[in-house]
């Protein structure tokens, strides 16, 4: 059973307490009314902002069953619910599945598997599909179609425990496909040896003056790229009379190659994946930079291409990496584990 306190008060009718911390939310926008997991503090039944009442009262009485829908939109300031229905189930995997795209937290240091991706979007499609009648965007289903690759999926059916549902999966997505009259990609997936630069760090004949390792803050780049946990590697070199910094920071399990930026010791270090599965970068460094490096904890990685930096960005937040870290493990260990997530762990 899972209760809410209702809140009519506002210019929109809210189910449940405040949003929670948006990192730690699984969304799904419907029609007339947001629902809000708060995977901080999992329960079956969403929390909901309800701006459209005439619009979400078509669809979610599937979500809390009849009595309690309608008591959410005219009834008392407390309701309760043990509702269980197909799209409950499938509005709650699509949550899970956004957030994971875009938090999970995948990383060597603290054995958390990355999520294949092509995987995951091919079960975000289908998910989609089975909850589009209640979706606020009328065109998800094609937009969702448009990024599954058969081709990488290919190579996941021949993992042991999940073989067959992937393959029901394709097969499905071909169907589904059809029926919309989209055209599925069917490329063959890249090697990391075809796009791997060279490994960075000092070159033969580099002196190095010093070094040391600190944490990494990787807020502004998107999840996947960078490992959750590990630390970086920093060296200061002299290189036919120039003084270099090199950095190298831990890829996540997986990662794809990306333009990236370090900022460190006030310098900007240019960063791509190099064949050993991190991503590694130098800069000419001025003399006065020995001076500031002893006092740097932290260096801060970012993607200019996905999210801008501020100028004083603040410190990190290690609760929020923890909660995340702890909720991705809670979640591959879990019974209702989705499909992505079991393919992860196997």
């Amino acid at each position: 059973m899972t209760g809410f306190a209702v809140d009519r008060t506002g210019p929109a009718l809210v189910v449940g307490g405040p949003a929670p911390d948006p990192r730690l939310t699984g969304l799904v926008e419907g029609r007339g009314a947001l629902l809000l997991w708060n995977l901080a503090a999992p329960q079956p039944h969403p929390a909901a902002i309800v701006w459209d009442p005439a619009l979400a009262t078509e669809w979610l009485w599937e979500v809390y069953g009849p009595d309690t829908a309608a008591a959410v939109l005219d009834g008392p300031d407390t309701v309760a619910t043990a509702w269980e229905s197909p799209v409950l189930d499938a509005a709650r995997d699509l949550a899970l599945l956004r957030w994971a795209e875009a938090w999970w937290p995948a990383s060597y240091a603290a054995a958390v598997p990355a999520l294949p991706r092509a995987l995951l979007l091919a079960e975000t499609t289908w998910c989609t599909a089975r909850v589009e009648h209640l979706l606020e965007d009328e065109e998800a289903v094609e937009r969702a179609l448009s990024r599954v690759d058969l081709g990488a999926l290919a190579p996941l059916r021949s993992n042991p425990g999940v073989d067959t549902e992937i393959a029901d999966l394709s097969e499905r997505l071909g169907d589904l496909a059809e029926s919309y009259g989209v055209v599925l990609r069917a490329e063959a997936p890249a090697r990391r040896e075809d796009w791997a630069l060279a490994a960075g760090g000092p070159a033969p004949g580099d002196l190095t003056v010093s070094g040391g390792t600190v944490a990494v803050d990787a807020r502004f780049t998107p999840r996947g790229l960078v490992d959750a946990e590990s630390d970086a590697a920093w060296t200061l070199v002299q290189r036919s009379g120039a003084w270099l910094l090199t950095l190298t920071v831990p890829a996540a399990p997986d990662a794809a190659d990306a333009v990236l930026t370090a900022r460190f010791a006030g310098l900007d270090v240019p960063l791509r994946l190099d064949a050993n599965g991190a991503f590694t970068g130098e800069t000419e460094a001025p003399l006065d930079v020995v001076t500031r490096l002893a006092a740097e904890t932290r260096v801060l990685v970012h993607a200019p291409w996905f999210a801008p930096v501020p100028p004083e960005p603040g410190p990190d937040d290690p609760q929020w990496r923890a909660a995340a870290l702890a909720f991705a493990r809670a979640r591959l260990a879990s019974p209702d584990a989705t499909l992505t997530e079991r393919a992860a762990r196997s």
